[in-house]
C-alpha cells in the first residue's frame, strides 16, 4: 500500500479495519489456491497481499494501544 493509503487506513474505525483484513485473508487463500493450479499469471500478488495484511494489522494494534494510553491505563506491547 502506498503511503496514503496507509494515512487513510489509520483514520478509519476498528470495525472497518478488521472487515478489510478478514477480506485480504480470503483474498490471500483465493490467490495461492489459483497460483497451485497455475491460473495465476502474477506469482507476486500473495506476497503482496500479505503485506498488506501486515501493515493492517499493525495499524489494528497502534490503535489499540494509544486507545489504551487514552484511559490511563499502561499497556506496554513486550
Amino acid at each position: 500500500m502506498k503511503k496514503k493509503e496507509l494515512n487513510e487506513m489509520r483514520a478509519k474505525d476498528h470495525k472497518d479495519l478488521v472487515k478489510i483484513l478478514d477480506d485480504k485473508k480470503r483474498e490471500v487463500l483465493k490467490v495461492m489456491a489459483s497460483v497451485r493450479v497455475s491460473k495465476e499469471k502474477n506469482l507476486k500478488k500473495a506476497k503482496a497481499l500479505r503485506h498488506d495484511i501486515a501493515q493492517i494489522s499493525t495499524i489494528i494494534h497502534e490503535a489499540e494501544i494509544m486507545s489504551g494510553n487514552e484511559k490511563g491505563e499502561k499497556v506496554c506491547p513486550f
